[in-house]
């Protein structure tokens, strides 16, 4: 038999297809031309694969005769189930939304909209079947500029150094940063999608929300924080915070903060105020500090 010579854009596409099929006799279809491909016998794709010679041979001969498109069609579809093709469609468009939170949700919908009934198993077997899964929130950071992360990291050494010189002031460094528990709105912690969907989760913006300024000293792990029930974090609101700090420790010489870019870290309140005291403060985002 002649031998399967794949492309690298051959091997792209089969890749990007082996990876996006829910199917798993098309996954084995994909990975047997792939193996042949890279150069493996037939004999060791076949038991890599669980599948007799004669199954690996034809599906070698349908791509090199009839493409990648005929090695992925199934012509064998099984049961055809209770949903026509425009109702799967419409279940999928309704699925892509993410308003489903569990499959309880999926299988309501289905009996309101096509009165068809599925119990608690079929409807999932129904979701994988249709190319769809189950979703859990997860948070991101955004990408940092690794030159300016360096950066701080070496701005930190140097802190630490200049502290342990003999007749330094007295200095607390902390990590400040602000956060907004929010309470009271239908948030989306978990859902169905379409297998390889994303689904940007927005936090909401309601009233019902803690404000919370705090901070976090690396030498004795202590945690101090402002809370607010009512009022935005500001300017004021941030002096007040460092207020708290020097009251619990007045001895201290220099208050070094790391924050990150809001703008409040900056108004020129805050800066009237610190202007005339001993108190540094750092933005912890990795650019030029801005001293106060």
């Amino acid at each position: 038999m002649k031998p399967i010579e794949l492309t690298a854009e051959q091997k792209k596409e089969i890749e990007r297809r082996r990876k996006g099929t829910p199917d798993r006799r098309v996954y084995q279809r994909l990975t047997a031309v792939l193996a042949v491909g890279a150069g493996k016998t037939r004999e060791e794709v076949a038991e890599l694969l669980g599948v007799g010679l004669t199954r690996l041979s034809d599906w070698l001969r349908i791509y090199r005769n009839e493409g990648l498109d005929s090695l992925c069609f199934i012509h064998n579809k099984g049961d055809p189930g209770k949903l026509t093709a425009q109702q799967i469609e419409q279940l999928k468009a309704k699925v892509s939304t993410g308003c489903f939170r569990n499959s309880l949700q999926v299988r309501d919908w289905i009996k309101s909209a096509f009165a068809v009934s599925y119990s608690s198993s079929g409807v999932k077997d129904l979701l994988k079947r249709i190319g769809s899964s189950y979703h859990e929130v997860q948070g991101f950071l955004w990408k940092g500029n690794p030159d300016k992360q360096r950066a701080f990291v070496k701005r930190i050494a140097r802190h630490k150094r200049e502290a342990k010189r003999q007749g330094a002031a007295r200095a607390r460094r902390y990590y400040v940063d602000a956060c907004h528990p929010v309470w009271g709105l239908d948030l989306a912690y978990c859902c169905w999608l379409l297998l390889g969907q994303r689904l940007l989760v927005g936090m909401g913006s309601g009233r019902k929300r803690l404000n919370i300024l705090g901070g976090y000293c690396p030498s004795d792990h202590e945690y101090v924080d402002y809370r607010l029930t009512r009022d935005n974090i500001n300017g004021e609101q941030f002096i007040s915070f460092m207020r708290l700090l020097r009251s619990l420790h007045p001895e201290t010489e220099k208050f070094i903060l790391y924050v990150d870019g809001a703008k409040y870290y900056k108004s020129a309140l805050v800066k009237a105020w610190s202007g005339t005291r001993s108190s540094t403060c750092q933005r912890s985002r990795p650019t030029p500090p801005t001293s106060t």
